[in-house]
């Protein structure tokens, strides 16, 4: 163990995975698997007869944002900036969904948007006996804050950008006043946590933690490692140093709704036939190639793990991105 506790949080857009690293036997460490808080905060949603007003944090969208479409068929829907910065960067287009941006003028029902109920955890781990642990680490899916342009384009340019300049995978997990800009998303998620504790708090893309906890299970470097999301496929092609050689995203859905040959998709990707234009062109994000490497070992984990015959990562597979999380915290320089 490190010699401090962590808490750690996987945030998806299914579920909400927690585990608390507070036991010098890892198997003895608690955890839990939760419904995602988009899922939470929907089903809120879809209780209220009457308006409602959304305000907090910017969070994950999905079924929230499918229950507030179903919401304003009958009623008015408020939110306030932050809070409405989950549907779309672009408050333009979030009112043409029909939101009324700023305070109701009505008995709305208060509700608070957030990927951390920091209230909630803190009660469970009280209530199991543990002292609050010392640091804190969150996974949430970050698309970047681009009003302007495509999220699927801009998403990937930064993942691009930030291997160009260091490609180790735990430069993908941010201190909290180190968290990029443009991810909005991780920043609010950091603050959901500081807002309501004094914390070291650190966060990171949920693909990545997925990746880092494959990483684990590898027998052997360069390996494949791939996420097979409820949105998004991620691929990274990683050497016995962990830093990414290659990487590429596309949307599950897309490939899912086509009937795609995954196998052969990633077969192209490591022997460099595919490239950014051809990915984007395709649906996807991006494809990012700084060498094709001879690929020792491939693992796999997620909720779609059976779309290619590929070994998963060993163990619970609902804890994969929590484990990946503490390997990275473990690797940072600065702790």
């Amino acid at each position: 163990m490190l010699g401090f506790s962590v808490f750690t949080l996987d945030v998806g857009s299914g579920t909400q995975d927690f585990m608390l690293f507070a036991e010098e036997n890892i198997r003895n460490c608690p955890k839990a698997i939760l419904p995602s808080p988009t899922k939470l905060i929907a089903r809120r949603i879809e209780r209220v007869d009457g308006d409602i007003y959304l305000h907090g944090y910017t969070m994950g969208g999905g079924a929230i944002t499918w229950a507030v479409r179903k919401h304003l068929e009958n009623y008015r829907v408020y939110a306030d900036e932050r809070a409405a910065l989950t549907f779309s960067d672009d408050l333009e287009k979030v009112k043409e969904m029909g939101v009324i941006i700023g305070e109701p003028d009505s008995d709305a029902v208060s509700i608070e948007t957030k990927d951390v109920d920091m209230q909630f955890f803190v009660e469970l781990i009280s209530k199991m006996g543990y002292e609050m642990p010392e640091k804190y680490v969150i996974a949430v899916q970050d698309h970047g804050f681009s009003p302007k342009m495509s999220n699927r384009i801009f998403r990937f340019r930064m993942f691009e950008r930030m291997i160009k300049r260091n490609p180790a995978i735990e430069s993908f997990l941010f201190q909290s006043s180190k968290i990029p800009p443009e991810f909005n998303r991780m920043r609010d998620a950091a603050r959901s946590v500081l807002d309501y504790m004094e914390a070291d708090v650190y966060v990171i893309d949920t693909v990545f933690a997925a990746i880092a906890g494959c990483a684990i299970s590898a027998r052997e470097f360069p390996a494949l490692l791939v996420n097979f999301g409820n949105s998004h496929l991620t691929a990274a092609v990683v050497n016995r140093g962990l830093e990414i050689r290659a990487l590429f995203e596309h949307h599950t859905p897309v490939l899912k709704r086509r009937g795609e040959n995954i196998e052969k998709l990633l077969e192209r990707f490591l022997e460099g036939e595919i490239d950014n234009e051809y990915v984007l062109k395709d649906g996807g994000h991006g494809c990012y190639i700084e060498e094709v490497l001879d690929v020792k070992d491939s693992v796999c984990t997620g909720p779609n793990a059976e779309m290619a015959n590929i070994r998963e990562a060993d163990g619970d597979p609902m804890i994969v991105g929590n484990l990946g999380m503490l390997l990275l915290l473990k690797r940072r320089d600065d702790l």
